[in-house]
């Protein structure tokens, strides 16, 4: 079969030598389109899917999405499911679709993340974690899923309630203060007991500068010390020899040197 922009090999029968007979070229079919985008969203190279005989090179594969949008459209979401989006660079992503689905079932069935992590057909957790950072839809999923199991847990803990005894209720009350706690944990905005305080915003504490002039007074000729401090509101320099000046600003304010406060004046 012809192979464009590529160069076909054969072995010489005779000496054993590997002889190129020049470029050829694969002719689009819809066959080999879906060998290769199956083959792309198992996370396969297209430059190693492209030495194979009977595949196009990469510049065919560029030239066939030109010409045929709806294939191109399905090479991008080839590529985006073997970990190889357009334009990407590193290691291929183990991101699974099938097995993300399956992650966030267990979850809904009550089992965590670490001991999912820890099944030997499953990702490890730490796999899991970074497919939550990578994938903010996965993220949301596995917080949604993690509300299912809030909800869960909020059952298990009616049915041990009805089943107490008064020879396990000591038992049964650590059991359902610990599943009332997972269930604020897993699903804080339906099943967190104690309301969450508002964060406080920020005091902003404001420290001006004040500074010192040595001027001479003209009725008496002597030299005094003259302290100008910045209006925080105004943002003028004020004089604090002026009759009547206090210091202006909130509780949060100060002048330095001396630490005046607000409302005390000279």
């Amino acid at each position: 079969m012809d192979r464009e922009g590529g160069a076909a090999e054969a072995v010489d029968q005779a000496s054993g030598a590997v002889v190129t007979r020049g470029r050829v070229y694969v002719r689009w079919s819809d066959a080999v389109a879906e060998r290769l985008l199956a083959r792309l969203a198992a996370g396969e190279f297209l430059y190693r899917i492209a030495r194979d005989d009977g595949m196009p090179t990469p510049e065919a594969v560029a030239k066939w999405a030109k010409e045929r949008p709806a294939f191109g459209e399905r090479l991008r979401a080839a590529r985006a499911e073997g970990g190889r989006p357009q334009g990407a660079r590193g290691p291929v992503s183990t991101f699974c679709k099938g097995i993300a689905a399956e992650i966030c079932e267990r979850v809904c069935e009550g089992e965590s993340l670490t001991r999912i992590g820890a099944d030997p057909t499953m990702p490890s957790l730490s796999t899991i974690q970074a497919w939550r950072r990578q994938n903010g839809v996965f993220d949301e999923e596995v917080r949604q899923a993690k509300e299912v199991m809030g909800e869960r847990f909020c059952d298990v803990g009616w049915a041990l309630a009805e089943a107490a005894t008064p020879e396990t209720a000591y038992l049964t009350h650590v059991k359902l203060t610990h599943a009332r706690w997972m269930a604020g944990v897993m699903a804080p905005r339906v099943a967190r007991l104690k309301p969450m305080e508002p964060e406080k915003p920020r005091q902003m504490r404001t420290i001006l500068f004040r500074h010192f002039k040595v001027e001479v007074d003209e009725a008496t000729g002597e030299k005094k010390v003259v302290s100008y401090c910045p209006n925080p509101i105004t943002g003028q320099v004020e004089r604090e020899d002026t009759p009547g000046w206090t210091q202006s600003g909130d509780r949060f304010t100060a002048s330095l040197p001396g630490n005046r406060k607000t409302g005390e004046g000279r």
